[in-house]
C-alpha cells in the first residue's frame, strides 16, 4: 500500500530521515501517527528511517483502538523486513492510584488486554501514565496514599505475567524524582518527557540528568506557546544544547513525539544538525 501522500509530499520528509537509522548511540523513533492515515500506512512509511515506532494507543475506549491480532502480524511482518523495534504507549485514560478499587481494577484490566495483544512484537518498552486525578478530574488524593494505591495496582499486574521492568512511567505534569520512588519500590522503567519538563518549567539539571541511568524511554518534543508536541526546532538554544548533551550518553529509546509530518521534519532537520554529516 502507497503512502497517503503523492512523491512531492513525501520529499521533504524523506530527505530529513535519509540516513539516520542505526546512526546513533540511542534508537531513533518517532510516533504511529505522522500520516493523516490508519497506524499500518504510518508504519509502512517510517520503517525505513528509524529505529522504533511508538505505537500510539492513547484512549481505551473503542475496539479500533487495539490493534487486531491481523493488524499485529502486519505490524511483526514489518518489523521483520526493516530491523524496526516498536515502543506502545499504552491508553492514557488509566487511573492506577484511584481510591475506588473498581476503577484501579478496570485500568488494570486494561493494561492487561492492550499488553497481551502486543506482546508478539516483543515492545522495547510500555509507556505509561500514572495520573494524579481521577476521571472526573478531582484529586486522587495526598500523594502517600496515592503512591500505595498506585505500587499495590503494579503488584497486580506483576501477579497476571506483566514483566514490571518493561514498563516505563512518564512525567506528566509533575517531576521525574515523583515517579523515581515508585521505581524504586517496583523495578519499573522510566519515560522522561523532556516537553512536559519544558511545558512545566522543571529543571533539566535536577529533573533529568539524575534519572536517565534508569530511563527505557526519552519522549523530546518541542513547546510553543504552551502548547506542546511541536517540532524540535521550538526548543531554544540552551535547553536544546543540554538535551542533545544528553541524548550521545544515552543508549535507550528516543521518540520525537510529534503528530505530523511537518513537526517530525523540522524535528529531523535539527537533530540533523548536530551531526558532523550530511546526506
Amino acid at each position: 500500500m502507497d503512502s497517503p501522500l503523492g512523491a512531492k509530499g513525501r520529499g521533504p520528509i524523506v530527505a530529513s530521515l535519509r540516513g539516520m537509522k542505526g546512526s546513533f548511540p540511542f534508537r531513533l523513533g518517532t510516533t504511529s501517527y505522522i500520516l493523516p492515515a490508519p497506524i499500518i500506512p504510518n508504519l509502512r512509511f517510517l520503517a525505513p528511517y528509524v529505529d522504533e515506532v511508538e505505537l500510539v494507543l492513547f484512549e481505551s475506549e473503542g475496539a479500533g483502538n487495539l490493534p487486531s491480532p491481523k493488524e499485529v502480524r502486519q505490524m511483526a511482518s514489518i518489523a521483520r523486513e526493516h530491523h524496526l523495534g516498536y515502543i506502545v504507549h499504552l491508553p492514557t485514560d488509566l487511573y492506577l492510584g484511584d481510591p475506588e478499587p473498581w476503577v484501579r481494577d478496570r485500568s488494570k484490566e486494561t493494561i492487561l488486554r492492550f499488553y497481551r495483544r502486543t506482546e508478539e512484537l516483543s515492545p522495547r518498552a510500555y509507556v505509561l501514565h500514572l495520573e494524579r486525578k481521577r476521571p472526573d478530574g478531582s484529586t486522587a488524593g495526598d500523594f502517600e496514599s496515592w503512591m500505595g494505591r498506585v505500587l499495590g495496582s503494579l503488584e497486580k499486574l506483576a501477579r497476571e505475567g506483566v514483566e514490571l521492568q518493561l514498563l516505563a512511567l512518564e512525567n506528566l505534569d509533575y517531576g521525574v524524582s515523583l515517579l523515581a520512588k515508585i521505581a524504586m519500590e517496583t523495578g519499573t522503567g522510566l519515560c522522561i518527557d523532556v516537553g512536559h519538563l519544558l511545558r512545566y518549567g522543571f529543571s533539566l539539571r535536577e529533573e533529568l540528568d539524575p534519572f536517565l541511568p534508569r530511563c527505557n524511554v526519552l519522549h523530546i518534543h518541542g513547546v510553543m506557546e504552551q502548547v506542546d508536541h511541536r517540532g524540535l526546532d521550538a526548543i531554544e538554544e540552551g535547553p536544546w544544547k543540554k538535551i542533545w548533551k544528553g541524548l550521545l550518553g544515552f543508549s535507550g529509546s528516543v521518540c520525537v513525539e510529534v503528530f505530523s509530518l511537518e513537526d517530525l521534519r523540522r524535528s529531523m532537520e535539527r537533530i540533523r544538525g548536530e551531526v558532523p554529516w550530511t546526506s
